[in-house]
């Protein structure tokens, strides 16, 4: 359900993106940047909506010496993602928007979706390291 208040025109999809954890289940904290040069990797998310636009076939028109000479037609031969599914992005896609529940989130264009993914996947190794435990202890 949508109770960010944005609703995504044309060919954008309303994505809620992962937040990066700054501490690891062990308590050690992880430096700035580390967290920044994960940041600018990936980023992963939710769609939480989708444009009326999104992933059909759109028609662009080719222009040499200022006249018309082709007519391509771009598109998708299906939907690749849909409301609820998580999903891999580009960092500097779209713009980020405050939803009315106090939520960021980014509207990003239907292309800038770059593959789904599983729960388990993440962008970072950070969020599996495990703390030293000497043998013997």
């Amino acid at each position: 359900m949508n109770e960010s208040g944005i609703y995504p025109c044309g060919n954008r999809a309303l994505v809620k993106a992962d937040d990066l954890e700054e501490t690891t289940e062990q308590g050690i904290i992880i430096p700035q940047k580390v967290l920044d040069r994960h940041q600018v990797s990936a980023c992963y998310g939710y769609v939480v909506a989708l444009g009326p636009d999104c992933f059909k076939h759109t028609t662009e028109n080719v222009y040499r010496d200022n006249a018309p000479t082709e007519r391509r037609v771009r598109g998708y031969s299906e939907p690749f993602a849909k409301v609820g599914d998580r999903i891999a992005f580009a960092i500097y896609a779209g713009l980020t928007q405050t939803g009315k529940d106090g939520v960021e989130y980014k509207i990003i264009n239907d292309e800038d979706i770059t593959c789904l993914v599983d729960e388990g996947v993440t962008q970072t190794s950070i969020e599996g390291r495990k703390g030293f435990k000497a043998e013997g202890m």
